[in-house]
């Protein structure tokens, strides 16, 4: 895996993009870090390996009984950073299945009024933590469904200093993001669109909405991360102006 931007900054971006949507729980396993969040949401709950262990079998090991005795499968984030370098190849010999290709993508400071020309849609409302209408549209697009894991994804985007966007139309979130806030940087998540209500552009107004506050906020550039079969949210990313810097996938130990 290489990255396909002359911006990339992939070492940088996996630590801090880990910080943008932050586990409940992280421990470190022989320099990895693993993150448990209960489950919910592979990103807060998989191992972020950016160290290199003296002994990778026994590393790895370890990490299947922290996820297996917490009831969760072993799942690492594998990206060109990752250590060992041969980590990827490991795990594949131990049955880890490949899964969610994903690319990681960038817009520095100075892409940020082409993104934003034009007139703003006024319906779009920006605050520093999500209302209950909020969590509701991102819950019926995306999950979890659970009350219990609601719980725990109320508490994961609340772990980050953020800023929540909506889009009402007549009185009714429509689209909902949230700009997480790491070090200068602005990472988005959590772009959902009411099923009956997409196609309609307001996605694309949520995101020019959180661009528009990124430059305001004097950000240093946005980053987010769409699984690479996404072609419809990738367009749209493209369309703003946004690059791929870097991609990662996850390997998960099947039950």
């Amino acid at each position: 895996m290489k990255p396909v931007s002359r911006s990339a900054e992939p070492a940088s971006l996996d630590a801090v993009m880990s910080r943008g949507w932050r586990a409940l729980h992280e421990e470190n396993i022989s320099g990895w870090v693993c993150r448990f969040s209960g489950g919910v949401t592979r990103r807060a709950n998989s191992v972020l390996p950016l160290s290199g262990p003296v002994d990778l079998s026994l590393a790895i090991d370890a990490v299947e009984d922290a996820y297996r005795s917490r009831g969760l499968p072993p799942v690492f984030q594998i990206s060109p950073d990752s250590l060992p370098h041969d980590l990827d190849t490991s795990l594949d010999a131990r049955g880890y299945v490949l899964d969610s290709p994903t690319l990681v993508q960038l817009l520095r400071r100075g892409d940020f009024a082409q993104a934003t020309a034009g007139t703003p849609d006024p319906g779009v409302v920006l605050e520093e933590y999500p209302s209950e209408a909020w969590l509701q549209v991102l819950w019926e697009s995306e999950g979890p469904h659970s009350p219990l894991e609601q719980a725990t994804s109320a508490r994961i985007l609340g772990n980050t200093p953020a800023v929540y966007a909506s889009l009402a139309i007549d009185g009714h979130i429509q689209a909902v993001a949230r700009m997480a806030l790491v070090d200068g940087l602005g990472g988005i998540y959590a772009l959902a669109t009411r099923e009956e209500s997409r196609s309609r552009g307001y996605g694309r107004a949520v995101m020019r909405a959180l661009v528009a506050e990124a430059g305001r906020r004097e950000l240093t550039a946005l980053w987010l991360q769409v699984v690479e079969a996404n072609t419809i949210a990738a367009a749209l990313y493209a369309s703003l102006g946004f690059e791929t810097v870097s991609r990662y996938h996850y390997r998960q130990l099947p039950s």
